[in-house]
């Protein structure tokens, strides 16, 4: 038994390692500034919890992992573990530990990789293979018992290329971290290196996306998308049909709206039968699946209206969002949008501007700054100049105003953006 000690524990990503050392047997600690619904989901599992920062909470721990939400405060644990001579590990070390040692699919890409992270290990689930599965989303993460883990790998700050997984899947390369990335051609970098360690398994690659069709692959390389020249293709009508190398497999159903989360069906279903799972279990699986936490989520309804949350924070999410949004029923589509990030909206403020084109109103609220520097002086009144029927809505107080004089029965709201938006959304649903 190994004895582990995590910060933050409250972290989506952190919190996951934690259930999965849990079921694997170790002794399991850790601490953050403030108790959350999930450390106190971890305290009732067994996880023993601290709130602040001590550098005693190491003593009797042989490993310690840290995640990229710790800051100053945790550094006094770091310096006593690292002289006491444990084994220090980022959060992407340790994950890189378990996929090295599992029969692991690795899920990366600018977008999408969540939800196919999601779809994949509900197929996995179905199938009866038990798998781990460690998604980005912070409530559908799952320790299983046997060998197989699906885990979601993050490129925002190069740590993807710490991993070598048995086999990848890789949806698509975009500019997203401006903050971490010089251009992107160094994100396609970073992906390159992540394709190339994935030796004698499996690459399963979106040929509809360019840049990340054109990357080379050292393992198997299988396609999936609308492309006709996909390996695995699937068709523009909904249901929808998966056509494998000529081959019509039959006809997939999905719950979820939008073209983008068909191309995310295709890709997991892609790599679940070069696997072994059987196309019934997939399409029963996908059938079933209800979509992962904020990406295009119900809240619920306020004012006649029915809201949505969504953790769209690029410009090509956005349009996919709001182009899944126009399948749905509703009078008019209004968006409420937090940017997330200064330098990644001043790097992209244009492009922003364009991609709210669906939508018949757009609330904007001020940059959720993420702990950084703002130099360029970027403000979310920036954006909603530039945005066609948009209003400058700086606090969610100024937004729910706005909201109760613009909202009527039949709208469809979306609370946009991957800082904290969603509470506004949740706090208007229960309200009602």
């Amino acid at each position: 038994m190994t004895r582990i000690h995590l910060m933050p524990i409250g972290g989506v990503g952190v919190s996951a390692l934690a259930r999965v050392y849990l079921a694997r047997g170790d002794q399991v600690s850790g601490c953050d500034l403030q108790e959350s619904d999930l450390t106190r989901a971890l305290e009732m599992d067994g996880v023993r919890v601290y709130v602040g920062h001590d550098p005693e909470h190491v003593l009797g721990a042989d490993v310690l992992v840290y995640g990229s939400g710790v800051k100053v405060a945790g550094a006094a644990e770091i310096d006593a573990a690292r002289a006491m001579g444990l084994q220090v590990l980022t959060r992407a070390e340790a994950l890189a530990e378990l996929i090295a040692g599992s029969d692991s699919v690795a899920v990366g890409g600018s977008a999408g990789k969540t939800t196919i992270t999601h779809m994949l290990g509900s197929i996995l689930v179905a199938a009866g293979w038990d798998p781990t599965v460690l998604v980005g989303d912070g409530a559908n993460a799952r320790a299983g018992g046997s060998s197989w883990l699906v885990a979601e790998v993050d490129e925002s700050d190069g740590s993807i290329a710490l991993h070598h997984p048995k086999h990848a899947l890789l949806s698509n390369v975009d500019f997203d971290h401006p903050d971490h990335f010089t251009d992107l051609e160094a994100v396609e970098a970073v992906f390159q290196e992540f394709l190339e360690h994935v030796e004698g398994g499996l690459a399963v690659i979106c040929a509809d996306d360019g840049r990340a069709a054109s990357l080379r692959t050292s393992g198997r390389r299988v396609t999936y998308g609308f492309d006709p020249g996909a390996d695995y293709r699937c068709t523009d009508a909904r249901p929808f049909h998966l056509v494998a190398r000529g081959e019509d497999l039959g006809e997939l159903q999905l719950g979820v709206p939008g073209r983008h989360n068909v191309l995310n069906a295709t890709g997991a279903a892609a790599m679940a039968l070069e696997l072994g799972v059987g196309f019934e279990t997939v399409a029963s699986a996908l059938a079933g699946f209800e979509g992962a936490h904020r990406r295009m989520e119900r809240l619920g309804m306020w004012q006649g209206a029915v809201l949505y949350d969504d953790y769209a924070h690029h410009p090509a999410k956005v349009r996919a969002a709001l182009a899944a949004a126009r399948e749905l029923p509703f009078r008019r589509l209004i968006v409420v949008f937090q940017p997330h990030r200064y330098s990644r909206t001043a790097a992209l403020v244009e492009d922003f501007a364009r991609s709210f084109e669906l939508a018949d109103a757009v609330l904007v609220t001020e940059v959720y700054g993420a702990g950084e520097d703002n130099p360029s002086r970027i403000s979310g009144q920036d954006l909603a100049n530039r945005i066609r029927h948009a209003r400058f809505t700086p606090d969610f107080g100024a937004a729910r105003e706005a909201l109760s004089e613009l909202v009527g029965r039949g709208d469809l709201v979306i609370f946009m953006g991957a800082g904290d938006i969603w509470k506004l959304g949740r706090e208007l649903a229960e309200s009602r």
